[in-house]
Order: structure tokens, then C-alpha cells, then sequence
């Protein structure tokens, strides 16, 4: 009998959690049994974390068995012996749920900005937790899910402190979980199916009442952590809350000129703030918005146009439009990527 996975402190933050390229999750899936079908299947557990560290510097058993690598070479400059980099397979976190004999759905993972908790759908619980790393701590985030429950998920979002995580549901009973982790309450707000975003402490949430496909516009609505509205304003987009809660920003195709920006506007009214142009590249690159890193910097990859190879990661200033590369960031990190710590701090 397989010996019951229980996690162990571990000090070093996750700079980012990845599924490879080489997944071997199939993009279609698989025929399973009639048994099998009558309830969610975890259809593959790819996800990795990736975390840089000291030798020997704090506790790093996480409990889950991996190998490291040690000095050589970062970013083309020598590092120390005791320079060490990990990729840790986390055998319990689904990235994919198999819902029938025909569909399949991509499963979301989350990192705090200081990379040490996370928020996973748990193959052994069957519903989303959190997870603590340097306490070892983990509690749930959601009740267990069935197969229409799993149909239904939409979002999965960290406040930047860590301290509340939400879920969200679309079907006929749309509905927002957000869970404060320090006490495990959990406050069910209904009506919303869509975050796009938690600022900290949860003192805002951006959350949208209708999900679609369309691009018919649809009402974002400025919440309370206990679901009362503070504002509402119509959007034909979708963004990214910050931090502060202050704004939301989204990048923008003008196929006009081919250029892309990135604008920002003011949380309680929608109004836009800054309309920049991106300069990322002296070349054509297509824009993908990732995660905020503060309340002024948010984070850009530059794609390539003509497949899904990258040019790297870059920090935008949304007030200024300076762009700068994150080098501590691969080129292609990964299939499916969610950013945590991403800078390393030696």
C-alpha cells in the first residue's frame, strides 16, 4: 500500500509552478470505463514547482521526493555549489478533470507573489485547497466537487497577502467561495461567476455575473470581502485587479496598427486611467498578461506571433510604460505556467 503523502515544512519560496512541454496529458480525452465516467476523473496530475535555494538554508523536505541541481550556470553568469534549483512534481494537484467519455478541463493552480502558499484541486479530497508551505499546513478551499461542480468552475484566485482564496461557479447556481485561511471561514457570494481579481485582505474583489465565451459586454462589480457591492460599471473585457485594488488593467490589439497596449482603469468606475503602447520588442510579438508583481508593475510575456514559443517575460510599468525583461525567467518555462516569487533574490 502506498505509503499517504503528508506535507513537510519547506522554507524555500516557489518561483513559479509549470506543466511541461513534453505533457503527456492528452489534448483530447481518453475512453474511460462506464464506472469511471459516473464520477470526475482526474485525468492527469502535471503540475511542478520550480523553487531556487541555498544548500542547506532552512528546511527544504517538503515531503514530496525530488532531485536538485547545484552551481553551474544561471541566467549565463557562475554560481556557487550551494546555488540550488528544484522541480518538485506535485503528484496530488490535478491539471486536468476528465468529465466524460468526450470532455476535458484544464485545472488552474495559483501561487502567492511572495511564493509560499498555493491553491491546488486536490486529486486525493477532490476540492480545492490551500496549502501553506513553511507551516505545512493545508485547508480547504471549497467543498469536494462532483462532475457538475467541476463543469461549472471558472476561477481560482490568491489575495496578494495569501490570507483569502476564492473559487467561483458558473451553471444555475453561479456563486463566488472565498475563504479566509487563518480561520477556515468560508463566505459564499451569490450571483457571480467570474473573478478577476483579489486585492489585499481581500478588501475588493473584482467579479463579473455573467461567463460567456462572447464577446458581449458584461458588468464588473467591485466587491466587499462579505459580498456587499460597492460599485458596478459595464466592460466588454476582461482584466486583472491589483494589489491595492485601486485598478484593473487589461492588454489591448489595436489591429488597426497591429500595436498593443496595455490600459488601465480606475476599479470603482471603469473609466480608463493610462492607455500605453507596449514596447516589448523591436519585433512583432503578440501580449499575454500574467499577474500583477506590484501595485504599479504587472507582468507581460511576449509571444511570438506565428506559434506559441515566447520571447520571455517582462515587467510593465502601467503609469510609465517602461518595460524591463525578467531574466530570472526562462523564455519558454513551460506548457501552462502560473507565476509566484519570480524574482531571485540571491
Amino acid at each position: 500500500m502506498a505509503r499517504e503523502w503528508k506535507p513537510e515544512p519547506f522554507d524555500p519560496p516557489v518561483q513559479y509552478a509549470f506543466i511541461p512541454d513534453d505533457s503527456k496529458c492528452p489534448s483530447q480525452p481518453s475512453n474511460p470505463t462506464d464506472e469511471e465516467v459516473k464520477s470526475p476523473l482526474i485525468a492527469c496530475t502535471e503540475w511542478r514547482l520550480r523553487v531556487n535555494y541555498k544548500l542547506g538554508r532552512g528546511r527544504q523536505d517538503i515531503g514530496i521526493p525530488h532531485g536538485a541541481g547545484c552551481g553551474g550556470y544561471r541566467r549565463g553568469v557562475s554560481v556557487s555549489d550551494d546555488d540550488c534549483t528544484s522541480d518538485i512534481t506535485l503528484y496530488d494537484a490535478a491539471s486536468q478533470v476528465q468529465l466524460s467519455d468526450t470532455e476535458g478541463r484544464n485545472v488552474a493552480l495559483r501561487i502567492t507573489r511572495d511564493g509560499h502558499r498555493i491553491a491546488y484541486l486536490s486529486k486525493k479530497y477532490m476540492q480545492f485547497i490551500s496549502w501553506d508551505l513553511p507551516t505545512a499546513q493545508l485547508k480547504p478551499i471549497s467543498p469536494r466537487l462532483d462532475a457538475q461542480a467541476l463543469d461549472d468552475l471558472r476561477s481560482l484566485e490568491i489575495s496578494p497577502d495569501g490570507e483569502f482564496f476564492a473559487v467561483s461557479f458558473a451553471g444555475d447556481q453561479p456563486r463566488v467561495l472565498v475563504t479566509e485561511f487563518a480561520t477556515g471561514q468560508t463566505t459564499s457570494i451569490q450571483g457571480f461567476c467570474a473573478i478577476l481579481g483579489i486585492s489585499q485582505d481581500a478588501a475588493r474583489i473584482a467579479a463579473q455575473r455573467t461567463c460567456s465565451d462572447s464577446n458581449e459586454a458584461s458588468t464588473v462589480t467591485i466587491l466587499k470581502r462579505n459580498g456587499a457591492a460597492i460599485s458596478e460599471w459595464r466592460a466588454d473585457f476582461t482584466g486583472s485587479l491589483s494589489p491595492d485594488g485601486q485598478s484593473i488593467v487589461q492588454i489591448q490589439a489595436n489591429f488597426d496598427d497591429g500595436d498593443e497596449y496595455i490600459v488601465a482603469r480606475d476599479a470603482m468606475t471603469g473609466k480608463v486611467t493610462k492607455k500605453l503602447k507596449l514596447h516589448l520588442l523591436s519585433e512583432p510579438s503578440d501580449a499575454t498578461g500574467h499577474a500583477w508583481l506590484t501595485n504599479d508593475e504587472y507582468i507581460v510575456e511576449a509571444d511570438t506571433p506565428e506559434s506559441s514559443e515566447s520571447f520571455g517575460y517582462y515587467r510593465v510599468n502601467v503609469k510609465s510604460g517602461t518595460s524591463h525583461r525578467i531574466r530570472d525567467l526562462g523564455l519558454n518555462p513551460g506548457d501552462t505556467v502560473s507565476l509566484g516569487s519570480v524574482l531571485i533574490r540571491d
